[in-house]
């Protein structure tokens, strides 16, 4: 009798035993799975970072800025026949505004050609710089001369056509005097200041050739 229960007893210890070992196993189990979650993630992450270099989210951006001032002269009189002006026809108006011309490099448009992690050098091929916009700043009217004939007048239309060519002239004065070739240089400090700002390229050299 004594034997039975004794038996009884070890088979009961072993069955709980191993419910235990069974738990700590498939405890083991699922922490281990979890790691390994972990640890691919943690790869993703940094693959992601070599192909976008994190350049992705900037999206078109002003690198440069121009501000000009341009005159205009606008003049309407009558002619003979196209051959000679009849004088004391003419109305005139001399007049000036502000531009602010902005200059901006498309970063969605940067491709990666090679990350070299031997010699530790991130090739780019970036676009050049494009004017973005032209404002016109209506507080910086000036007027030097209005002068109107009985015979003819400056009408809205003409005043239009004339601010319309004084933007064109802002854009060509700015792109005359640097204003793309600037962009381009504040593009390419910047794109190297947000590859060095990842830690994985803070020591890489950044080249960066043109489209």
């Amino acid at each position: 009798m004594d034997s039975n229960k004794e038996k009884s007893k070890s088979i009961i210890s072993t069955l709980i035993v191993s419910k235990y070992l069974f738990i700590i196993v498939l405890v083991l189990i699922i922490l281990g799975s979890f790691f390994i979650g972990v640890k691919f993630s943690r790869n993703f992450t940094i693959n992601q970072k070599t192909t976008k270099l994190g350049l992705e989210n900037v999206g078109e951006l002003v690198t440069q800025t121009c501000y000009t001032t341009v005159l205009e002269d606008s003049k309407v009189n009558l002619d003979f026949f196209s051959l000679f002006d009849i004088p004391l026809t003419e109305s005139r108006q001399i007049f000036s505004y502000d531009f602010e011309v902005d200059a901006a490099v498309n970063f969605g448009d940067i491709s990666i050609k090679k990350v070299d992690s031997k010699d530790k050098i991130i090739t780019l091929e970036i676009p050049r710089a494009k004017v973005y916009k032209t404002t016109l700043k209506p507080d910086s009217f000036r007027v030097y001369l209005d002068s109107d004939s009985l015979f003819t007048r400056i009408d809205l239309e003409n005043h239009n056509t004339a601010v319309l060519k004084m933007q064109d002239q802002a854009e060509s004065d700015c792109t005359q005097n640097g204003l793309l070739e600037s962009a381009d240089f504040n593009a390419e400090k910047l794109i190297n200041s947000i590859i060095k700002s990842n830690r994985y390229y803070k020591d890489y050299t950044v080249n960066c050739i043109y489209k």
